[in-house]
């Protein structure tokens, strides 16, 4: 079902039957700082909780929804969810290959990196207010984005092509612009991940990052774009599980670190409300349990609470018991319960009309275009004896947007490889590539260093010496690789826009506008 049926079914859909909520009770009060992960089944399983007011809301679980499921469900949200406390939807929807819930049928945009290349506020604005209006015509109140790290680790494993570029002032620019494109189409903005997760080494999913820099650093390079998104009106500001002893987070994360998230309040003057990042993260977890790691976070200066897939009732009581205890003051709780109330006062009783479902496609495609990088060399791609061969290292998730760009561009023949390739996937890319006229080569880098395998591969092929174009698909810290490479070409991410620019460049229908946005080593 596509949104514009959907948001029939939203606005159509009942709220009779709703119990008012004359005054909170305690555990009311804290259900109100709490944010789970729900699917239709979770909710049916917890409708009590939501019935009675005893969580804040929800983050959407990843590619569980149809456009048509997902407008039921927050539908059913709505109407369970006592007056005068809205349930609050929150989507993970960054856009690009990898942050964007292809399920809800919605645009997928080339995610930030391509924006930085693009470098056009009024792009970064656009893109950021069509997501806003197709998430919102679904029921979706808040999105976690912007992503504003500045990505100045080019082996990152975690953020990447999540961020603008390695340029705090463009970070700055681009994180405000979408800050104020979210308000316009709806949604609420949360920019993460605060104070910056782009000089790390180690996924915060599985350990705790140390970003190990200066004060000075921070101030020139993280900050900029956390200041720049308050100075735009973002509504919530979410923290990351990272270590920074020169802000104060001394051996535990930011998340836990009061002194920290002071910096975010009184040095930026900070007054919306601060949303955890998952508690049951690997960063977290390792040493800390979710509902004690709900406690600390709070204590340390968070308002919302989002707990994960972990047991929800459980981290609830210990919280419960916490406040009775006193070891969670009671003032503390209520400066939370202010800026949540603040927060959902401003939501939508119902959601808007579905928007244009055609600008969406079209705006990708502008801002595809705007991004496309060509880092050296000459198109089009000119065959010798033969028609051209693609040959491209791809992750599972990318596969059915390659094999269309394949399709598209008309190459002979069409090998695709894991980033990691087989023996066997590796003497296929060998035969197809002897036979060809002209390669075109897709690598794919995520973090770190890519497959040996891949580079190895790679690498021979280029030495062919036939006309030859390598496509850096993902991060492009791989495009100087390869210097035997006829042109490189950088995508920022596979994302479906992204190849139709590049095979438009590579037939000589596209000039590549885009400028590199982080420092080549």
């Amino acid at each position: 079902m596509d949104l514009a049926l959907a948001a029939v079914l939203l606005t159509a859909s009942p709220a009779a039957g709703r119990d008012p909520v004359p005054a909170l009770t305690l555990e009311q009060q804290v259900g109100q700082l709490f944010v789970v992960v729900v699917d239709t089944q979770s909710a049916a399983r917890d409708e009590d909780l939501i019935r009675g007011g005893l969580v804040s809301g929800a983050l959407l679980r990843w590619d569980r929804f149809t456009a048509a499921e997902l407008a039921a469900l927050t539908a059913w949200l709505r109407a369970r969810a006592p007056e005068g406390l809205p349930y609050l939807v929150f989507a993970d929807h960054e856009g690009g290959p990898m942050f964007t819930q292809r399920s809800f049928g919605a645009t997928v945009f080339p995610g930030n990196m391509a924006l930085g290349a693009a470098g056009s506020e009024a792009l970064a604005e656009a893109a950021a207010a069509a997501s806003a209006r197709e998430l919102s015509a679904l029921g979706v109140h808040a999105d976690f984005a912007p992503a504003v790290d500045v990505n100045s680790n080019p082996k990152n494993p975690i953020i990447g092509v999540r961020s603008y570029g390695s340029d705090p002032a463009l970070a700055a620019r681009l994180g405000a612009a979408q800050v104020r494109g979210y308000a316009a189409g709806g949604v609420l903005a949360v920019a993460k991940h605060f104070p910056g997760h782009g000089d790390t080494a180690v996924d915060s999913h599985v350990g705790l990052p140390n970003v190990d820099r200066p004060r000075a650093s921070f101030d020139a390079v993280e900050l900029p774009p956390f200041k720049a998104a308050i100075a735009a009106g973002v509504p919530m500001v979410m923290p990351a599980h990272v270590i920074a002893p020169a802000l104060g987070a001394v051996g535990v994360p930011v998340t836990f670190s009061s002194a920290a998230l002071a910096v975010l309040r009184r040095e930026l003057g900070f007054s919306g409300v601060i949303v955890s990042d998952s508690l049951d993260m690997g960063a977290i977890t390792k040493s800390t349990p979710v509902p004690e790691a709900a406690v600390l976070s709070f204590l340390a200066g968070c308002d919302l609470l989002l707990t994960g897939k972990t047991d929800y009732r459980q981290a609830h009581a210990y919280f419960v018991a916490a406040v009775r205890s006193g070891r969670v003051p009671k003032a503390r709780l209520d400066e939370s319960l202010a800026r949540i109330a603040k927060l959902k006062a401003a939501l939508p009783r119902t959601p808007p009309l579905a928007p244009d479902l055609a600008a969406g496609p079209a705006l990708a495609k502008k801002v595809a275009e705007a991004a496309l990088t060509l880092v050296r060399g000459a198109l089009p791609l000119k065959a010798g004896k033969g028609a051209p061969v693609l040959i491209a290292f791809r992750p599972k998730s990318s596969g059915a947007d390659l094999e269309r760009f394949a399709k598209a561009f008309g190459f002979r023949e069409a090998v695709f490889l894991d980033p990691k390739p087989s023996k066997a996937d590796a003497e296929a890319a060998r035969a197809a590539a002897a036979k060809a006229g002209a390669l075109v080569v897709g690598t794919y880098l995520w973090g770190g260093e890519p497959p040996k395998e891949q580079r190895a591969l790679a690498s021979e092929l280029f030495a062919l010496g036939k006309p030859s174009v390598h496509l850096s698909l993902m991060n492009p810290y791989d495009a100087d690789d390869y210097p035997q490479a006829g042109a490189v070409l950088a995508l920022y991410g596979p994302t479906p826009a992204m190849l139709d620019a590049a095979a438009a460049a590579l037939k000589g229908e596209l000039q590549p506008k885009g400028r590199m946005p982080v420092r080549l080593e």
